[in-house]
């Protein structure tokens, strides 16, 4: 094998690197890729390259997408355009600069975190990332989506329909962001995010719309972005209207942009990917008209990438002092994560210190970590099949430290 080298993207290889991309991923032209540097990332910080006999022969790019978990913002490295020449497949490079990235996203960019969304699970599985939310996309007839009669409704209230613009940024992020920022796993979306993939145009006849809830109060408390594909009542099944997000920061909001999407009878189906962060099948009157479709490829993975950090930075949300615990993380991708730490609640903030003396209460695999991190794995469930060991007493440390009000869930991908 000739000599290898990992490091940054130069500019003078960016042309080498959209053009693998397009091969990779098809969809957007490499000029379109190529336009991106500088505007959704730097180049060189946030790509990195193997490179053999002067060619990139794998590749990688890291975005930087804070993540919410619990009113904490996580920095995070998402990653995406991981792609290797095919000539060179099987040669072990992309576990060689996947490992290489953990590294670079702790120590040059800062990020605790890291979520992407696989193409092969198995790879990236063993490198320590791991399935993080498992959201739902509910489908059926219009009708299927009214509201139930529990739901209050605001008299004063009304729903405005319009197309979405690119401007619609400041409008819609305040109100997204107070959605957002208690929840776990939704991306701090920086604007470029909004512009091109929240409110862009699908294609000319495809353009995204928006239902803004304004309350009685005359406030901006909720809205619905969707899409709406082929003709009315045409039997085809792309007749549909599919909803990329519905955010309400009020119970009357739901009933309010429920019963204006229900409204829709000419369309055949509704589509709403929704997490379980929101009890979408109570908030509608019929839920056996649902149907409910699991899509765990298109599902974020998430990966602790500094493991004393992250644990320093998390949300306490249980009352009272529970013992210090010595937890045993595996981490062979990240050496600086491999080892005994000791965890405490002191006050308002945890504690994490390593602590190799001390015999470990309880073992845990860094890919497993992260499901207990999201509130995706209760503690209870890993116990029960073998992916994390403890002790008895050690149980209410590590149920506070994963605890989570909400779980996880994003509608985004990248």
């Amino acid at each position: 094998m000739s000599d290898i080298e990992i490091r940054p993207l130069r500019l003078t290889e960016i042309d080498q690197f959209t053009a693998l991309s397009y091969y990779a991923f098809s969809g957007r032209t490499p000029d379109e890729r190529a336009g991106d540097f500088g505007r959704r990332a730097d180049p060189q910080r946030q790509a990195l390259v193997l490179v053999e006999g002067g060619e990139i022969a794998s590749q990688l790019l890291i975005k930087d997408f804070g993540t919410w978990y619990d009113g904490v913002r996580f920095p995070a490295g998402g990653l995406s355009n991981v792609a290797t020449v095919p000539e060179k497949a099987r040669h072990g490079y992309a576990d060689k600069l996947l490992r290489a990235a953990l590294a670079w996203m702790r120590d040059e960019l800062g990020m605790t975190l890291s979520t992407l969304y696989a193409t092969v699970y198995p790879l990236y599985n063993g490198l320590g990332w791991a399935l993080a939310e498992d959201g739902l996309r509910y489908s059926g007839p219009p009708t299927a989506f009214r509201p139930a009669s529990h739901l209050p409704i605001d008299p004063g209230g009304r729903v405005v329909r319009r197309q979405a613009r690119l401007d619609d940024v400041a409008l819609l992020e305040p109100v997204y962001r107070v959605f957002a920022q208690p929840r776990s796993g939704y991306l701090d979306r920086p604007r470029w995010y909004w512009e091109d993939t929240v409110l862009r145009y699908e294609s000319a006849t495809r353009p995204r719309w928006l239902a803004l809830w304004y309350g009685s109060d005359q406030r901006l408390a909720g809205y619905a972005l969707y899409t709406l594909g082929g003709t009315p009542l045409s039997p085809r099944p792309e007749s549909e209207l599919r909803v990329y997000e519905v955010v309400s920061l009020r119970p009357e909001g739901y009933h309010a942009l429920l019963t204006f999407l229900s409204a829709h009878h000419l369309w055949k189906q509704i589509q709403i990917d929704g997490g379980r962060d929101v009890p979408w099948r109570s908030l509608v009157a019929n839920p056996h008209q649902l149907e409910a479709q699991a899509d765990f490829g298109h599902r974020f993975l998430l990966r602790v990438v500094d493991v004393q950090r992250a644990i320093r930075q998390k949300a306490v949300l249980t009352q009272g002092p529970v013992p210090d615990a010595a937890v045993r993380v595996v981490d062979e991708a990240a050496p600086w994560n491999d080892g005994t730490w000791l965890i405490g609640q002191r006050g308002a903030a945890w504690t994490c210190e390593p602590s190799a003396n001390r015999e470990a209460d309880a073992t845990v695999d860094v890919a497993t970590l992260a499901q207990l991190f999201t509130g995706f794995l209760p503690v209870r469930q890993a116990i029960d099949v073998g992916m994390l060991r403890a002790k008895d007493e050690a149980r209410a440390t590590l149920e506070a430290l994963f605890a989570t009000a909400h779980p996880p869930h994003s509608v985004d991908h990248f």
